[in-house]
């Protein structure tokens, strides 16, 4: 039996730590569109096994790089839209598919959203999904890029990999968390991580969580602020759930030391949750002989797609894209 005193207690101690777990991960926008879906689904469970996702692809184009794009903690595949309108006006020979992430708001079964059985689904979502995209675009290069809680699947996909098989051509890191704060205690960590182990489906909204605190993601926008616009919006997340992120994080530096592909970080100077030290020990463990080009963004905050440099960032991918062909 759950003592819920003592999940109570565990919840006022980890307010720091899970905060920084969920919360850290965000990322939104405001905008809506329709979903493609796999037309193949016909079961039940096959259908709570399809996720939707969004393409942006020019128009009679055979693309050369085709970008698979996952979103971060509480996001949706709509945040990749101001990329992909850029992608159909400048680089139309450049493809960009972004899906809906297992456990977050869009996924199909419900009882799922803010939580992860076993991370290694996401693995195989995105193994999956690339294998798709090579039938339908053969020929192609494969770029894996990930916004935040996106860069850790991606890494750990990549990691996961056989060591003699290269899942995708390049890879994408933006604003990715690959160190626990400083300012967060070890012991809060280790709690956390106990109470999952005790009560994994504990289920806690982030301002439980928080403590009524709050988190500026772009110049003009917090957290909350997003949270409360968006449908895709997950109120609870479960203890394993938030204890998954955390093992990712510090897991982080060891992906890196397995990158054999071109390697591409942004990073936010004002991001709340990574400071350029974690990046610089981040992309300093990725092999001497892997190219990798950092890009740092001296007044930005975590959400460099939808901040006020949007466009510099945008440029920055665009040109670093078009450098694989």
């Amino acid at each position: 039996m759950i003592d819920m005193g003592l999940l109570r207690r565990t919840q006022t101690c980890l307010r720091p730590v899970l905060c920084l777990a969920g919360a850290a991960l965000l990322t939104q926008c405001a905008h809506r569109e329709t979903l493609v879906a796999y037309k193949d689904a016909t079961l039940v469970e096959r259908k709570n096994e399809t996720f939707g996702y969004r393409k942006w692809l020019a128009k009679g184009a055979q693309p050369d790089v085709v970008i698979i794009a996952l979103h971060g903690f509480d996001g949706a595949s709509i945040d990749y839209e101001n990329l992909g309108k850029d992608l159909l006006k400048k680089q139309p020979n450049t493809a960009l598919y972004a899906y809906e992430v297992r456990g977050q708001g869009s996924d199909p079964k419900r009882d799922r959203r803010g939580d992860i059985d076993d991370p290694g689904n996401w693995y195989h979502d995105l193994d999956t999904f690339t294998g798709i995209i090579r039938k339908l675009h053969p020929g192609a290069k494969i770029v894996w890029m990930g916004e935040s809680m996106g860069a850790l699947i991606t890494a750990h996909s990549w990691q996961q990999a056989p060591p003699d098989h290269k899942p995708c051509d390049a890879l994408i890191f933006s604003s990715p968390v690959v160190k626990i704060r400083k300012d967060v205690p070890r012991w809060k960590v280790g709690l956390l991580n106990t109470a999952a182990e005790i009560a994994p489906m504990a289920r806690f909204s982030l301002e439980q969580l928080s403590g009524g605190q709050d988190v500026q993601m772009t110049h003009t926008s917090s957290h909350t602020e997003q949270a409360e616009t968006n449908a895709w919006h997950v109120e609870t997340n479960t203890l394993r759930l938030l204890s998954t992120l955390g093992h990712h994080i510090e897991n982080m530096d060891s992906c890196a030391t397995t990158f054999r592909v071109p390697v591409l970080v942004l990073h936010g100077k004002k991001d709340f949750f990574t400071d350029e030290e974690a990046i610089e020990s981040f992309t300093g463990s990725i092999p001497k002989s892997v190219p990798v080009t950092t890009k740092i963004y001296p007044d930005a905050y975590h959400l460099l797609m939808y901040d006020t440099h949007k466009d510099e960032v945008i440029r920055d991918i665009e040109k670093w894209v078009d450098g694989l062909r």
